[in-house]
């Protein structure tokens, strides 16, 4: 039975590049010949731009002018961009922000990428999420003369992939960088240096810290160290809701005592980076000594009391802290309209 084809949603590339920068044209192109080719044939993945927001990184929309993340794997890892100077270039190389906390430099370049992608360069790696899925069933086509249908193997389309991106760079240049060794040291430093700064922020914040106050009556019984007490809260113009997860969402009594809390907290963030604007959820992870690691939530259109927020309410929050427009979430984009 033939595979679904690729997730590609190549209008959604140029949100994940900062304001003012286009996604290089190879990547578009990259994408349109993608489209409709079977998942799994060069690795498991979607093709989609993001926002760091999404990636598996503490304060991760901070980020957004140092990351174009264009793959989503599917254990909740991305691939992508990094800008270290927050300006995309031709030199920007590709990386990966593993869902464990991994962090490691990909290829040299975009065209590096594809190249290793083209000579299924990922399989022995700790990235093999990228490298072409043996394990499925072989694809089948129909033989061209209304017969029985024949199995398409793997490697079909990595050859393609091969002769197409050779066409453009050289068959020569296409293998010296499918076998480019790239060393990670520095940006894994970078990210695990980025990761302990900014717990160690958040977890010495005096609102945060104040918060954690607020919601000491949740806090985790303490049996283990990571034991955590998950609560959300959803701010959209004057609407405020403040839930902790036990056994679902639940209102919290204390929600009147921490909803201006909150507001002076995304106040103070869109001061410090009036670009990114207000956030509309925040997912607080409390434990036992009342430390609180928070993780922010700019684009997607929260629930309260159960239903969608308002979009009346969300322009309202726009009109205060404008952002630029690819970076406003396309629920409020069309209704701003």
């Amino acid at each position: 039975m033939a595979r679904d084809p690729y997730i590609v949603r190549r209008d959604s590339l140029a949100a994940a590049f900062p304001p003012g920068h286009e996604p290089p044209a190879l990547l578009l192109d990259f994408a349109d010949w993608l489209e409709g080719r079977p998942w799994g044939s060069l690795g498991c993945f979607r093709l989609e731009g993001t926002l760091s927001d999404e990636a598996p990184v503490v304060d991760g929309g901070t980020l957004r002018r140092e990351f174009s993340l264009f793959l989503y794997l599917p254990d909740g890892s991305l691939v992508g961009f990094w800008h270290p100077d927050g300006m995309p270039t031709a030199a920007s190389p590709i990386v990966g922000l593993g869902s464990e906390g991994e962090a490691a430099i990909l290829a040299g370049s975009l065209e590096g990428f594809l190249a290793k992608l083209a000579r299924n360069a990922f399989s022995d790696s700790g990235w093999s999420d990228l490298a072409a899925d043996e394990d499925d069933e072989e694809d089948e086509e129909d033989d061209g003369d209304g017969g029985e249908l024949v199995p398409v193997a793997d490697e079909d389309a990595r050859d393609a992939l091969a002769e197409w991106l050779g066409a453009r760079i050289g068959a020569e240049r296409l293998n010296e960088l499918a076998s480019e060794e790239c060393a990670s040291t520095a940006f894994a430093a970078r990210m695990e240096a980025w990761m302990q700064e900014r717990e160690g922020y958040w977890v010495g914040h005096p609102i945060l810290i104040e918060i954690g106050r607020a919601l000491a009556a949740h806090r985790p019984p303490g049996r283990t160290p990571w034991d955590r007490t998950r609560l959300r809260a959803a701010l959209v113009g004057t609407l405020c809701e403040v839930q902790v997860y036990r056994a679902g969402p639940q209102p919290v009594p204390e929600a009147a005592q921490v909803e201006p809390l909150l507001r002076a907290l995304r106040d103070e963030q869109q001061r410090s980076d009036p670009d990114l604007g207000f956030w509309f959820e925040i997912h607080l992870a409390l434990d036992a000594q009342g430390r609180i690691l928070p993780r922010f939530d700019y684009q997607v259109r929260p629930e309260i009391g159960g239903a969608p927020a308002p979009v009346e309410a969300a322009r309202f929050d726009l009109a205060r802290a404008p952002r630029p427009v690819r970076w406003v979430p396309g629920w409020l984009a069309a209704a701003s309209v």
